[in-house]
């Protein structure tokens, strides 16, 4: 008797667990994550203040999960600005950031990586723009995160969500964007950032990854 490959077999299991996948994400409802909007005003010192948004902002990004905020804290002199997008793994829609912020108004002057230290540590090659506001440069930093993945790369987006998809668990991601103008000099606006994203991390974790908000 011929024997069956071992690679037709492979194929055969790989389709049929591709199979249940698509019909499993088929069915599921989405992913409420009610803890997003408990993300906290007062963090370690920083005090934040909300910043109204248009409703076409929230039809424009496809998700209720958002909010803008300008964060400040007595050590520094200029305040940061944060924004948070969140979604689940059914409807992952994020926009590069440089063309999100061209819609309202921000020229970008320069796209480059910068690397920052988020926790532990452990250092991240992360999005950087300079770019124009108001007629001052200013510094953003972004990345995106799949439950504890940070990448700037929306196809990593993708196969970490895959990845979990094939073993029938649940993801989520998110963009953190912060900003603040070039005052004195980059290097003062990049320590700034800095300290602010090892402050915010753990608290971003607590709101946006799948394992917190499932709970």
């Amino acid at each position: 008797m011929q024997k069956t490959p071992a690679k037709f077999i492979i194929v055969i299991v790989l389709t049929l667990r591709t199979a249940g996948f698509i019909a499993k994400i088929s069915y599921e409802a989405p992913l409420e994550n009610e803890k997003f909007f408990d993300f906290p005003m007062d963090i370690d010192g920083w005090k934040g203040e909300e910043i109204s948004m248009s409703d076409y902002v929230y039809q424009g990004i496809e998700t209720k999960y958002l909010f803008l905020r300008n964060y400040k804290s007595e050590k520094y002199d200029e305040p940061v600005n944060l924004s948070i997008v969140w979604f689940d793994d059914r409807n992952i829609a994020f926009h590069a950031p440089e063309s999100c912020l061209g819609g309202v108004g921000i020229t970008v002057k320069e796209k480059t990586t910068a690397r920052v230290k988020l926790h532990d540590n452990k250092y991240y090659d992360i999005g950087k723009l300079i770019v124009e506001y108001n007629n001052k440069e200013n510094l953003v930093l972004y990345y995106f995160d799949i439950d504890g993945n940070i990448t700037t790369s929306q196809s990593s987006i993708r196969l970490h969500v895959l990845a979990k998809r094939l073993t029938f668990r649940r993801s989520s991601a998110s963009f953190v964007r912060v900003m603040i103008p070039i005052e004195t000099d980059y290097k003062t606006a990049f320590d700034e950032l800095q300290d602010f994203l090892i402050t915010i991390y753990p608290v971003t974790a607590r709101h946006t990854y799948t394992d917190f908000i499932t709970k």
